[in-house]
């Protein structure tokens, strides 16, 4: 099965969305949604192999919009949008453009919301190019080395190997082949300040330690939050109708509505 038509099986429609895309300064095209009329903008990043139009995604996106208005896109090498997939070095260009547009299109708040990939993603927008009001950063790991969970074993043979890359083509992701050894998560972290940060980790996390939030957070200037929560799991484990409402509580305490 193509991975054109696997994404399309596994993918779930928004019940009112509007499509667009956006091109970054490298050159790539990214495809997106805009959910939600109301409220500041909130750029929506989903994790590696995702895509904004997962069925998970939408659902959680949905619940958002309700209070914001939501770009959700496809990084680079997902979905589709055009590239090839850096595990956050280069998607700080894809947040940025998303943040350029939002921005221009709704004149208020923009915040960027980011899982593990995207939360790299946007924790590095926001230190390198600011010009947004709030991130949150949800099973972002602090450094790209030093982890010795299975998971994130079986993630790295995916992007080292040429077996791996044409199996995770397979499923839906273009890697890169080659690296650029950008800064690690925590080294830039304190950039961000004084633009608040919430840190969000599950303490059953299989891919990234507990202790990878704390490393984040220990850097991070204030004003910054760490939300620790079990069960949760990684990434889009985690996207419950109860972490919408209360991610959206916490967000709106520092941002406009």
């Amino acid at each position: 099965m193509s991975p054109v038509l696997l994404a399309l099986l596994r993918s779930r429609p928004y019940r009112t969305a509007r499509p667009f895309t956006v091109r970054t300064e490298d050159g790539e095209r990214l495809a997106g949604a805009r959910i939600g009329r109301e409220g500041p903008a909130l750029v929506f990043c989903h994790g590696f192999l995702g895509w904004h139009r997962k069925a998970r995604i939408v659902r959680f996106v949905e619940r958002l919009a309700g209070r914001f208005r939501v770009y959700a896109i496809d990084l680079r090498g997902h979905g589709a949008s055009t590239g090839v997939c850096t595990f956050g070095d280069r998607e700080l260009m894809d947040v940025d453009a998303t943040v350029s547009l939002a921005r221009e299109e709704t004149r208020g708040s923009v915040v960027t919301v980011g899982l593990s990939m995207g939360g790299i993603a946007v924790v590095r927008q926001a230190a390198f190019r600011g010009g947004v009001d709030a991130v949150v950063a949800v099973s972002s790991p602090a450094r790209w080395d030093g982890h010795t969970s299975r998971a994130v074993a079986q993630m790295r043979w995916l992007s080292s190997s040429d077996r791996g890359r044409m199996l995770a083509r397979a499923i839906g992701a273009r890697i890169s082949s080659d690296w650029g050894w950008p800064q690690d998560p925590e080294a830039v972290v304190d950039r961000i300040a004084p633009t608040p940060v919430i840190l969000v980790h599950g303490r059953d996390d299989r891919f990234f330690d507990e202790e990878e939030a704390w490393r984040l957070y220990r850097r991070a200037g204030q004003p910054k939050r760490l939300i620790l929560a079990r069960p949760f799991g990684h990434a889009e484990d985690g996207l419950s109708p109860v972490f919408a409402d209360l991610l959206a509580k916490r967000i709106l305490s520092l941002v406009p509505a």
